[in-house]
Protein backbone atom coordinates (compact mmCIF):
# COMPACT_ATOMS: atom_id res chain seq x y z
CA UNK A 1 0.00 0.00 0.00
CA UNK A 2 1.05 3.41 -0.73
CA UNK A 3 2.66 5.69 1.96
CA UNK A 4 1.17 8.72 2.59
CA UNK A 5 2.19 11.58 3.99
CA UNK A 6 0.29 11.29 7.33
CA UNK A 7 1.76 7.77 7.50
CA UNK A 8 5.23 9.48 7.39
CA UNK A 9 4.19 12.04 9.99
CA UNK A 10 2.50 9.39 12.18
CA UNK A 11 5.94 7.28 12.22
CA UNK A 12 7.59 10.26 13.10
CA UNK A 13 6.04 10.81 16.11
CA UNK A 14 5.95 7.82 17.06
CA UNK A 15 9.75 7.86 16.58
CA UNK A 16 10.02 10.55 18.42
CA UNK A 17 7.63 9.74 21.47
CA UNK A 18 10.12 6.11 21.68
CA UNK A 19 13.59 8.05 21.12
CA UNK A 20 13.53 11.64 21.22
CA UNK A 21 14.70 14.05 18.86
CA UNK A 22 18.50 13.09 18.54
CA UNK A 23 17.75 9.68 17.45
CA UNK A 24 15.05 11.21 14.76
CA UNK A 25 16.14 10.83 11.12
CA UNK A 26 14.23 10.28 7.94
CA UNK A 27 16.21 6.75 7.90
CA UNK A 28 14.37 5.15 10.64
CA UNK A 29 11.11 6.69 9.74
CA UNK A 30 11.69 4.44 6.14
CA UNK A 31 12.76 1.47 8.76
CA UNK A 32 9.62 1.89 10.93
CA UNK A 33 7.30 2.07 7.59
CA UNK A 34 9.17 -0.64 5.49
CA UNK A 35 9.76 1.78 2.49
CA UNK A 36 13.34 2.81 1.06
CA UNK A 37 14.68 6.74 2.22
CA UNK A 38 13.19 8.28 -0.93
CA UNK A 39 10.01 7.46 -0.22
CA UNK A 40 9.59 9.85 2.59
CA UNK A 41 10.96 12.63 0.16
CA UNK A 42 7.84 12.13 -1.89
CA UNK A 43 5.96 13.72 0.87
CA UNK A 44 8.93 16.35 2.64
CA UNK A 45 11.17 18.00 0.84
CA UNK A 46 13.91 17.39 3.99
CA UNK A 47 13.94 16.97 7.33
CA UNK A 48 13.36 20.53 8.37
CA UNK A 49 10.13 20.30 7.34
CA UNK A 50 9.06 17.26 8.43
CA UNK A 51 9.96 18.42 12.19
CA UNK A 52 8.19 22.01 11.34
CA UNK A 53 5.46 19.86 10.59
CA UNK A 54 5.82 17.61 13.95
CA UNK A 55 6.25 21.21 15.96
CA UNK A 56 2.76 21.98 14.43
CA UNK A 57 1.06 18.78 15.25
CA UNK A 58 2.24 19.20 18.82
CA UNK A 59 0.95 22.65 18.64
CA UNK A 60 -2.15 21.34 17.33
CA UNK A 61 -3.00 19.16 20.02
CA UNK A 62 -3.23 22.01 22.47
CA UNK A 63 -5.72 23.91 20.87
CA UNK A 64 -8.52 22.27 22.71
CA UNK A 65 -7.50 23.56 25.66
CA UNK A 66 -6.86 27.61 24.68
CA UNK A 67 -9.97 28.98 25.06
CA UNK A 68 -11.03 30.75 21.61
CA UNK A 69 -11.95 35.29 22.06
CA UNK A 70 -15.30 35.89 22.36
CA UNK A 71 -14.87 37.63 19.70
CA UNK A 72 -14.54 35.04 17.16
CA UNK A 73 -13.56 35.78 13.77
CA UNK A 74 -14.21 39.13 14.20
CA UNK A 75 -11.37 41.32 15.20
CA UNK A 76 -12.58 42.44 18.91
CA UNK A 77 -13.28 46.30 19.41
CA UNK A 78 -9.95 47.80 20.96
CA UNK A 79 -10.32 47.85 23.91
CA UNK A 80 -13.05 45.43 23.91
CA UNK A 81 -16.38 47.69 24.44
CA UNK A 82 -17.50 45.41 27.24
CA UNK A 83 -16.52 43.30 29.66
CA UNK A 84 -15.66 39.59 29.06
CA UNK A 85 -15.54 36.93 31.81
CA UNK A 86 -12.24 36.71 33.51
CA UNK A 87 -10.02 36.45 30.92
CA UNK A 88 -6.83 35.97 33.13
CA UNK A 89 -8.61 32.43 33.45
CA UNK A 90 -8.16 31.94 29.93
CA UNK A 91 -5.04 33.08 29.55
CA UNK A 92 -3.80 30.54 32.69
CA UNK A 93 -5.93 28.17 30.81
CA UNK A 94 -3.65 28.35 27.89
CA UNK A 95 -0.63 28.28 29.34
CA UNK A 96 -1.48 25.06 30.41
CA UNK A 97 -2.79 23.49 27.81
CA UNK A 98 0.57 24.46 26.07
CA UNK A 99 2.73 23.06 28.78
CA UNK A 100 0.61 19.81 28.66
CA UNK A 101 0.83 19.03 25.26
CA UNK A 102 4.69 20.01 25.05
CA UNK A 103 5.55 17.49 27.99
CA UNK A 104 3.31 15.08 26.50
CA UNK A 105 6.74 14.24 23.82
CA UNK A 106 10.10 13.88 24.63
CA UNK A 107 11.85 16.93 23.42
CA UNK A 108 8.45 18.95 22.53
CA UNK A 109 9.62 22.45 24.08
CA UNK A 110 13.02 21.78 21.60
CA UNK A 111 10.90 20.30 18.71
CA UNK A 112 8.75 23.82 19.28
CA UNK A 113 11.44 26.12 20.07
CA UNK A 114 12.98 25.23 16.97
CA UNK A 115 11.20 26.52 14.03
CA UNK A 116 11.28 30.17 13.42
CA UNK A 117 8.59 29.96 10.56
CA UNK A 118 5.12 28.59 12.65
CA UNK A 119 2.69 26.51 10.99
CA UNK A 120 -1.31 26.44 10.45
CA UNK A 121 -1.89 25.60 14.39
CA UNK A 122 0.91 27.71 15.66
CA UNK A 123 -1.18 30.97 14.00
CA UNK A 124 -4.27 30.07 15.58
CA UNK A 125 -2.37 30.25 19.38
CA UNK A 126 -0.36 32.94 19.02
CA UNK A 127 -3.78 34.54 17.37
CA UNK A 128 -6.22 33.36 20.34
CA UNK A 129 -3.43 34.33 22.82
CA UNK A 130 -3.26 37.94 21.70
CA UNK A 131 -7.27 37.96 21.23
CA UNK A 132 -7.82 37.20 25.10
CA UNK A 133 -5.03 39.66 26.21
CA UNK A 134 -7.16 42.29 23.92
CA UNK A 135 -10.30 41.14 25.60
CA UNK A 136 -8.16 41.55 29.07
CA UNK A 137 -8.04 44.96 27.73
CA UNK A 138 -4.56 45.42 25.93
CA UNK A 139 -4.30 47.69 22.95
CA UNK A 140 -3.17 45.47 20.41
CA UNK A 141 0.48 46.14 20.10
CA UNK A 142 0.86 45.18 23.69
CA UNK A 143 -1.61 42.70 23.07
CA UNK A 144 0.63 40.82 20.79
CA UNK A 145 3.39 40.84 22.83
CA UNK A 146 1.59 40.12 25.85
CA UNK A 147 0.97 36.00 24.13
CA UNK A 148 4.05 35.87 22.69
CA UNK A 149 5.57 36.66 25.96
CA UNK A 150 3.34 34.14 27.73
CA UNK A 151 4.24 31.18 24.91
CA UNK A 152 8.24 32.38 25.33
CA UNK A 153 7.91 32.15 29.12
CA UNK A 154 5.60 28.41 28.82
CA UNK A 155 8.63 26.87 26.01
CA UNK A 156 11.46 28.16 27.87
CA UNK A 157 10.17 26.57 31.49
CA UNK A 158 9.50 22.71 29.23
CA UNK A 159 13.13 23.01 27.74
CA UNK A 160 14.19 22.94 31.15
CA UNK A 161 11.90 20.88 32.13
CA UNK A 162 12.37 18.25 29.81
CA UNK A 163 16.45 18.78 29.50
CA UNK A 164 16.40 17.74 33.47
CA UNK A 165 14.45 14.65 33.42
CA UNK A 166 16.34 13.31 29.86
CA UNK A 167 18.93 11.14 31.13
CA UNK A 168 20.77 11.33 27.88
CA UNK A 169 21.87 14.62 28.72
CA UNK A 170 22.83 14.09 32.31
CA UNK A 171 26.46 13.10 33.03
CA UNK A 172 26.43 11.98 37.04
CA UNK A 173 30.75 11.16 36.12
CA UNK A 174 31.33 14.63 34.99
CA UNK A 175 33.65 16.40 37.50
CA UNK A 176 31.34 19.96 37.99
CA UNK A 177 31.53 21.46 41.37
CA UNK A 178 28.05 22.40 43.21
CA UNK A 179 27.32 25.57 43.78
CA UNK A 180 28.20 26.74 47.10
CA UNK A 181 24.99 28.70 48.31
CA UNK A 182 26.97 30.38 51.04
CA UNK A 183 24.80 32.74 53.17
CA UNK A 184 27.32 35.64 52.87
CA UNK A 185 27.67 35.14 49.14
CA UNK A 186 23.91 34.83 47.88
CA UNK A 187 22.00 35.62 50.83
CA UNK A 188 18.74 35.18 48.63
CA UNK A 189 19.56 32.22 46.83
CA UNK A 190 20.41 30.51 50.06
CA UNK A 191 17.50 31.20 51.91
CA UNK A 192 15.24 30.51 48.89
CA UNK A 193 16.91 26.28 49.21
CA UNK A 194 16.49 26.35 52.85
CA UNK A 195 13.23 26.93 52.76
CA UNK A 196 13.26 24.28 49.71
CA UNK A 197 12.18 24.48 46.08
CA UNK A 198 9.13 24.32 44.51
CA UNK A 199 8.39 21.24 42.35
CA UNK A 200 7.95 21.88 38.82
CA UNK A 201 4.13 22.19 38.51
CA UNK A 202 4.22 24.61 41.64
CA UNK A 203 6.69 26.65 39.87
CA UNK A 204 5.09 26.60 36.68
CA UNK A 205 1.65 27.91 38.30
CA UNK A 206 3.61 30.40 40.39
CA UNK A 207 5.14 32.39 37.19
CA UNK A 208 2.63 31.75 35.18
CA UNK A 209 0.41 33.84 37.74
CA UNK A 210 3.01 36.70 37.94
CA UNK A 211 2.98 37.01 33.90
CA UNK A 212 -1.26 36.93 33.44
CA UNK A 213 -1.05 39.43 36.35
CA UNK A 214 1.02 41.87 34.77
CA UNK A 215 -0.61 41.61 31.46
CA UNK A 216 -4.20 42.27 33.09
CA UNK A 217 -2.38 45.21 35.07
CA UNK A 218 -1.28 46.70 31.74
CA UNK A 219 -5.24 46.92 30.55
CA UNK A 220 -7.11 49.92 29.79
CA UNK A 221 -9.91 51.28 31.89
CA UNK A 222 -12.93 50.42 30.22
CA UNK A 223 -15.28 53.49 28.74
Amino acid sequence: MPVRRADVIDAAMELLDKSGLDQLSTRRIADRLGVRVGAIYWHVKDKDELLAELADRVVGSCLDGVPVPDGGAEPPTDPPSAPVADPAARLTAAAHAVRDAMLAHPDGAALVAGHAVPGPNSLVLADRLCGIAREAGLPLPLAAVAGDTLLSYVTGFVLQEQRRGDPLHHHPNTSVPAPDFAPDRLPHLAAALAEGLPDDDTAFAAGIDLLVTAVTSRARPRR
